[in-house]
């Protein structure tokens, strides 16, 4: 049976977090349901039906004119780390052993392409190729619900990496977790590919509250001055 194709507020929907998960959506953008309408050249109704679905969902949040991207606080952002440890590790070890060569090919090529970015310093691209290399592993996951909350957790931290990802530091971290991640799905040893998803998680995590403490003491000094 032919699978059913998606009616106009899921292609929305898929067009709005696709625009998150590459970060061309900003921390200062606002989603205004006729604008997206106007662009779209579809009515308003399934768009607003796809940010209300994206609010729902904990990535977006209403504001007086709009939406934006959703600001978590320290103690949120604990938990969101803290599952994405216990979940991502198996889910990577799971997905290895169904990887193919195209799957690793397109890996391989999602890292260059990164890498290639980050020599730029073109942080756009390198935020795309690395949703890009994310979502192909994902995709290999075969417990669908599983990569599905994966997926909607780790768009809740695009917050993080819109105010991570300018630092060279960063890049170069985010740069040897998808280097050892990808030599470990080559390699097909699983036990390899759970430990090395789990530190990427960790040095994610670590990055995200370097740049909390450099802003919180950013604005104190603000404060001071």
């Amino acid at each position: 049976m032919a699978a059913r194709k998606p009616n106009l507020r899921e292609r929305v929907y898929s067009i709005i977090r696709e625009r998150i998960q590459t970060g061309l959506i900003r921390l200062e953008d606002r989603l205004v349901d006729h604008d997206i309408a106007q662009e779209l050249h579809v009515s308003r109704m399934p768009v607003r039906e796809a940010l209300m679905q994206l609010k729902n969902e904990g990535v977006l949040e209403g504001t007086a004119r709009g939406f934006v991207l959703r600001r978590f606080t320290l103690a949120e952002m604990n938990e969101i780390f803290e599952i994405r440890t216990l979940l991502e590790p198996s889910a990577a070890a799971s997905a290895s052993l169904h990887a193919d060569p195209r799957s690793l090919a397109e890996m391989k090529a999602a890292l260059e392409q990164a890498e290639s970015a980050n020599l730029r310093t073109d942080l756009d691209d390198f935020m795309r190729s690395n949703a890009r290399f994310r979502l192909i592993w994902l995709a290999m996951v075969p417990n669908r619900e599983l990569a599905g909350a994966i997926a909607r957790y780790i768009d809740h931290v695009q917050v993080v990496r819109l105010v991570t990802m300018d630092d060279q530091q960063v890049r170069d971290i985010i740069l040897d977790g998808m280097r050892g991640l990808y030599e470990a799905f080559l390699s097909g040893d699983t036990e390899l590919v759970r430990i090395r998803m789990l530190g990427h998680a960790r040095a994610a995590a670590a990055c995200y509250y370097d740049a909390y403490q450099k802003t919180f003491e950013s604005e104190n000094a603000r404060r001071q001055a």
